[in-house]
């Protein structure tokens, strides 16, 4: 049976879809077998894959009615037994559909930007988490907290490194700042497909391999650097 990985956070801005879109490719090319499905009713995901050819296909599926009885759900149920991995992409600002994607996620990935803004609603995601772990018993869904959007030249003051240092749960590599990934979305194309051997494409194929090691999931791909699988260990928040 497949896993399930959903990628979303309360507040809007994020950057869930970039990691959604980017991550879902990055794993097929690790040789996982992964299903896409764009659960916010945007359609940014979806958007994105008709603008140009990625390595797997967009599903819609946006929430309607009640969480328990939605067709994403049920959709996504479905999928973990037919393929390796499926990742949904979340609308944000919407309580009841995340606490209903966590009780059958194994993995929710948070991003986050580097700004205090960003901690409450994302404090309240993980309070989310704890209640779908102690309501299941079975210690999932695993969580990663995702820095996004990071400028690693920039000083970030004292306050806001306190407010992140609030957030405890594990912390998965930094994704940040590069202009590739709006270029990558208007061509329709993955960010390992537009830069192929850019920073930006490392970082993703090193969250990849975060991912890969959260879930316990073995990587397929020869091709992975020594590079990437360091970027993978450093954890640390933004």
């Amino acid at each position: 049976m497949g896993q399930i990985i959903v990628s979303g956070n309360l507040k809007g801005g994020t950057g869930k879809t970039t990691i959604a879109v980017n991550l879902a490719c990055a794993l097929r090319g690790h040789g996982h077998g992964v299903a896409l499905l764009d659960v916010d009713p945007q359609g940014t995901a979806c958007d994105w894959a008709r603008r140009g050819e990625l390595p797997l296909r967009a599903e819609a599926t946006p929430p309607s009615g009640l969480p328990g009885r939605a067709r994403w759900l049920q959709r996504a149920v479905e999928l973990r037994g037919t393929t390796d991995i499926v990742l949904l992409d979340m609308p944000p600002s919407s309580t009841p559909v995340l606490a209903a994607a966590l009780m059958v996620a194994d993995l929710l990935l948070i991003p986050i930007t580097p700004s205090a803004v960003d901690v409450p609603p994302t404090a309240e995601v993980l309070r989310l988490v704890r209640e779908a772990r102690e309501a299941r018993r079975d210690g999932r869904p695993a969580a990663l907290l995702v820095p996004n959007r990071v400028d690693p030249k920039a000083h970030y003051d004292d306050a806001t490194r306190e407010a992140f240092a609030c957030l405890r749960e594990r912390w998965a590599p930094s994704i940040n700042l590069h202009p590739e990934h709006g270029s990558a979305f208007a061509r329709g194309v993955w960010i390992g497909d537009h830069a192929p051997g850019a920073d930006a494409a490392r970082e993703m194929f090193a969250l990849a391999l975060a991912v890969e090691e959260r879930l316990g999931l073995p990587s397929s791909n020869p091709k992975i650097t020594q590079d990437e699988t360091d970027l993978a260990k450093a954890t640390a928040p933004a």
